[in-house]
């Protein structure tokens, strides 16, 4: 028995449905369409989690506003995809402090000695 889902869209969701609301692991995507930026952000910002944002626009305008405005360890403006090289991680109840990968990855695995010493 194999058990795999097939990468899903779940389009045309409301805030309600637990798709939305709770933080779901695999190849799955949840989509709000939204008229304003502004609401995108709220719809965001409204959840206890915060691993990772995108938002889909005409144009890049936006970007700046929407990445400084969504609380989460990732953003993406018009794109899709991570680097392997990137921080990844989230905010809130989503991670911890530390990223994974990229040079961020490194302060996980070291431990910070600060040694004062004087010639006698």
């Amino acid at each position: 028995m194999t058990c795999y889902i097939e990468p899903t869209v779940n389009a045309g969701l409301t805030r309600e449905l637990s798709i939305w609301r709770d933080e779901v692991f695999g190849r799955a995507v949840a989509v709000i369409e939204c008229d304003r930026i502004e609401e995108a952000v709220e719809l965001i910002n409204d959840s206890p989690y915060g691993r990772s944002a995108a938002v889909f626009t005409r144009g890049l305008g936006a970007g700046p506003n929407f990445q400084e405005s969504v609380h989460t360890g990732q953003v993406s403006v018009s794109t899709s995809g991570w680097d392997v090289h990137q921080p990844f991680g989230g905010f809130r109840d989503s991670g911890s402090a530390f990223r994974q990968q990229g040079v961020e990855a490194l302060r996980f695995s070291t431990r910070v000695k600060t040694v004062g010493a004087r010639a006698a």
